[in-house]
């Protein structure tokens, strides 16, 4: 199962849990493991990556780093059995930030690392002890789009910018760049509900093949969908070829909104009426 969606879905299957997935390779090799709680994920680790973590951690520091300093504070955790990124916090040594920007480009590296694609076996190990902080944890949607961005970042740089607008109505939000097989991948997203890693990609799928098809509804018809919603609906507009934009909006009003918005843009738009229910 060794693929990122199916293994950030599996994690959002284990919403009450703490515990690792590992990741082995068919002749009983581990590859890499992904530790789980509550249904986000506190940590990816890799096969052959030891190092890497010390280069982040040095990269986003409060302050220069010793290697000294690091060694102890590593072996304080092993042997206090405590989480290193609190201990290092508590230390002085990395900020909230720095160490939350580090924990997570360490995580997504070792995701794409070990999720190649290729069907591998994959064991669920349950932990009994907790005590990660939520805000040194990350969501399977967060990590899916920081892991497309690590593969399409000219394409993440340009949704930040193309995405500046306030949709407080949106329960889902992403950007997707057009892949070199034509699939989109998520690059970027938000949103204040608890969409799925496969929603999310189904949104974004929706999208590029509406607007393959007709490359946006007309002013006209763009008006008479709106004027026609009155409960969620998405909406998916294109700003290059290779980028494509996606929203799932509760508030007809706010649809109305943004639907003028991007029509003062000249941007190209679709829009389907979604019922809760409703796969794209």
């Amino acid at each position: 199962m060794a693929d990122l969606v199916d293994l950030l879905a599996a994690v959002e299957d284990c919403p009450d849990e703490s515990g690792a997935f590992v990741v082995d390779d068919h002749a009983g090799a581990v590859l890499g493991s992904v530790f789980v709680e509550t249904g986000r994920v506190c940590w990816a680790a890799a096969t052959g990556r030891s190092g890497r973590l010390r280069d982040l951690l040095h990269r986003h520091s409060a302050r220069p780093i010793g290697e000294v300093e690091l060694d102890d504070a590593f072996a304080a955790c092993r042997d206090a059995q405590l989480p290193l990124g609190e201990l290092l916090v508590e230390r002085g040594l990395v900020s909230d930030d720095g160490l939350r920007a580090a924990l997570k480009q360490h995580t997504v590296e070792s995701l794409i690392t070990q999720c190649d694609g290729q069907p591998r076996p994959v064991t669920w190990v349950r932990h009994r002890r907790r005590g990660y902080h939520a805000r040194f944890t990350f969501t399977p949607i967060e990590l899916l789009a920081a892991a497309g961005a690590q593969l399409y970042p000219t394409e993440s740089l340009r949704a930040e910018a193309d995405v500046r607008f306030d949709v407080p109505g949106a329960s889902t939000m992403g950007s997707f760049a057009i892949g070199d097989d034509d699939q989109p991948v998520a690059v970027w997203a938000t949103g204040r509900g608890a969409a799925r890693v496969r929603d999310l990609l189904g949104l974004g799928d929706w999208a590029a093949a509406a607007l393959d098809v007709c490359n946006g509804f007309s002013p006209a018809a763009m008006a008479r969908a709106v004027a026609g919603v009155t409960g969620p609906a998405a909406l998916g507009w294109r700003s290059t070829r290779r980028l494509v934009h996606a929203a799932v909006i509760d508030d007809p009003l706010v649809l109305a909104e943004v639907v003028a918005d991007l029509a003062r843009r000249g941007v190209s738009a679709v829009l389907s009426s979604r019922g809760p229910t409703t796969d794209f």
